[in-house]
């Protein structure tokens, strides 16, 4: 009984571990990818600013399309965030059905 105990905590450990290593490396690369795009937006609009370019009411303007980008950013995120739970939970009960069908 111990040894199906070990087996089957090793097996979920293993299952989940795949998904999350995966997942996570694909969600790096997102996150990076979409924190340089708004700091690189950053700089620019603080570049106009103090050049002259960009005034109150267009910084303003500016601000809410950099807070927009940033609820999108974060919102998508979340989604991932889900899938990649859902993703654990089936492969988590699909491993444990496995086990249970084995004998």
């Amino acid at each position: 009984m111990q040894s199906d105990l070990t087996t089957i905590v090793q097996e979920i450990k293993d299952v989940a571990s795949a998904i999350v290593k995966k997942d996570i490396t694909t969600i790096k690369g997102f996150s990076q990818r979409q924190a340089k795009g708004l700091a690189t937006q950053t700089l620019i609009i603080q570049k106009g600013v103090l050049n002259g370019e960009i005034d109150d009411d267009l910084k303003e303007f500016f601000y809410n399309g950099l807070r927009d980008m940033t609820r999108n950013f974060v919102n998508t995120l979340k989604g991932l965030l889900i899938v990649i739970i859902e993703k654990l939970i089936n492969a988590i009960v699909n491993a444990l059905w496995k086990f249970i069908d084995s004998v």
